[in-house]
């Protein structure tokens, strides 16, 4: 029983830590300005999660040496790049309805 306490409480920090960062990014758009930040926040962290755990099952697949740190290593990696990636679409969206906006095409 110990044992299932601990592998729940370790899939529960990694899934913050996969879906910290974006969220985080969501916030900070939101309280500058863009209402419709956390609206797609729902898909992202199905992507992500199905994004880390297809490289987890092929990082396992491969025999890696180091399973754990491999697992830690592509929950970062998928992490900090999602949220990077969500909050350039987010502030390409926001200047494209800018331009709009202004009159621009």
């Amino acid at each position: 029983m110990p044992r299932l306490i601990l592998t729940l409480l370790a899939l529960a920090v990694l899934f913050c830590l996969l879906c910290g960062p974006v969220t985080w990014v969501a916030l900070r758009l939101w309280k500058r300005g863009d209402l419709e930040a956390f609206r797609p926040l729902r898909a992202v962290w199905i992507a992500q999660v199905a994004l880390a755990s297809a490289l987890v099952f092929a990082a396992d697949s491969l025999g890696s040496a180091n399973p754990m740190g491999w697992m830690v290593a592509i929950v970062f990696a998928v992490s900090l790049g999602g949220a990077a990636v969500f909050a350039l679409w987010r502030m390409m969206a926001r200047a494209k309805v800018r331009m709009r906006v202004r009159g621009r095409p």
